[in-house]
């Protein structure tokens, strides 16, 4: 895992089903994959190599497909498939479980990739849409793509018959292989209908005077408030149809999916949480909005000059420096943002990087750095109390955490944003915006309406 920035797209990327010879593969398969003895204590897994594929950057059409796409980074994670799930009240309680996993892994002659576990948490609290706190999951079968190769990974957990475990592999992969040679089904765009708001906008517009008074008192100094909307459309949304899209508008995001049951999580993130490769960590201050405008080319100077936005950055910036330094034996802290542009909307961006301590972890990076104050605000618990107070809950995982981890310890999380909780007919989206003491509540309910745009526009061909 390489760490890039926006706009830097691997060729190896394909935006077509992918050409590749199925009957060969397999028989690659089941001459490289052993029957191994399992452990009933914890999870094996093996690694086996694969030739070079051109992997579609679109997740599959299947049920049960968990993904992490970041085609900037030319890395395509797919797991199909549970061999084990574990769900937890939050986080913490998830990082203390992976710590205590036993897990095996082998290699054969020609693969050597370190086994991936998927992870995820909400912001914290009740979730009102019934999403476990937390949750662990290391797929059966992962196929992972990266610019040097590609790899299957399979895994079992507990005890078992060691030729039956080995053919339910061989199915799974069989599965995959199919589910690549299918291209997404081709639909008329989906008539979307709004049906319900949480909070209703005269609602959120006196939560943002609340949140200003309470600045303006000194009990707060920046609050994240959100809404949540749910739209129906005119025929069942399609999770891979969505994904595609937002790969399509968003490459430089990380897009996700995850599926609980008949519920799909599938969202594009631009904001990076914690990624660590080798010890080497980055995290991304991602705070400040305007809108992007064609007709309009000054709006990007006038974000980067706005004091505003530069205070509600600054805050950000800060909580992440003093959150790693105590794990890093080097941090590097930009001393001016930068500008992210995507779709209709640009953000200041500060990418910060360093080197952990011997002994620290990607999981220790990540309790420490979430809830940041781009998405809940500062001081924290203050700004938890107030939220708390107003009311406001956040559905879905918005604004908590998902991503990766492989058996070594490196991966990223990405914080949840821009998101859709898919369900049939219908799907749930959320956006927010900092309330700072400068923040006037009909400017802060606009940028929420336009971080919506966002995922109504995929929506509309998902």
């Amino acid at each position: 895992m390489a760490f890039a920035g926006p706009g830097m797209i691997p060729a190896s990327f394909a935006s077509v089903p992918v050409p590749l010879d199925r009957q060969r593969l397999l028989a690659r398969l089941v001459d490289r994959l052993p029957a191994i003895q399992p452990e009933a204590d914890g999870v094996v897994s093996l690694t086996v190599a694969l030739p070079p594929l051109p992997i579609s950057s679109s997740p599959l059409h299947l049920p049960d497909i968990w993904s992490w796409t970041r085609p900037s980074d030319g890395l395509a994670l797919i797991g199909l498939g549970t061999a084990l799930q574990r769900e937890f009240p939050g986080p913490a309680e998830l990082a203390t479980a992976l710590r205590r996993l036993v897990w095996h892994h082998q290699n054969s002659d020609d693969g050597n990739g370190q086994p991936v576990a998927f992870l995820g948490h909400g912001f914290g609290g009740d979730d009102p849409s019934g999403l476990p706190g937390g949750l662990l999951r290391i797929p059966r079968l992962l196929l992972r793509h990266q610019p040097d190769g590609s790899e299957m990974i399979f895994s079992h957990a507990g005890n078992g018959d060691p030729d039956t475990i080995r053919q339910s592999w061989l199915d799974a992969a069989d599965r995959l292989l199919l589910a690549l040679q299918t291209p997404i089904p081709s639909l008329s765009e989906n008539v979307l209908v709004r049906i319900s708001e949480n909070p209703q906008a005269d609602v959120f517009k006196r939560r943002v005077r609340a949140v200003t008074s309470a600045i303006a008192a000194g009990r707060v100094e920046k609050v994240v408030l959100s809404r949540r909307v749910v739209v129906a459309g005119s025929r069942p949304f399609i999770p891979a149809r969505l994904a595609a899209a937002l790969i399509e508008q968003h490459p430089t995001c990380a897009i996700f999916t995850a599926a609980f049951g008949s519920r799909i999580l599938v969202a594009a993130s631009p904001e990076r949480l914690v990624a660590c490769q080798d010890r080497r960590v980055e995290s991304y201050a991602l705070a400040g909005t305007a809108r992007c405008d064609s007709d309009d080319p000054f709006l990007g100077g006038r974000l980067l000059c706005s004091a505003k936005d530069r205070h509600e950055h600054r805050l950000v910036v800060g909580w992440i420096e003093e959150a790693l330094s105590g794990l890093c034996e080097t941090l590097d802290v930009p001393a001016e943002p930068r500008r992210m542009a995507l779709g209709k909307l640009q953000h200041l961006w500060t990418p910060i990087s360093g080197v952990l301590r011997p002994g620290a972890t990607l999981l220790e990076a990540a309790t420490r750095l979430h809830p940041t104050p781009a998405v809940a605000g500062l001081p924290l618990a203050a700004a938890r109390a107030l939220l708390d107070e107003l009311g406001e809950t956040r559905s879905g995982w918005y604004t908590g955490a998902m991503g990766w981890i492989d058996r070594s310890g490196d991966g990223e999380l990405a914080v949840v944003l821009r998101c859709a909780l898919l369900n049939g007919y219908l799907a749930e989206l959320s956006a927010g915006g900092g309330i700072v003491a400068a923040s006037q509540a009909e400017a802060e309910f606009a940028e929420t309406e336009l971080k919506l745009q966002t995922m109504l526009d995929a929506l509309l061909v998902a």
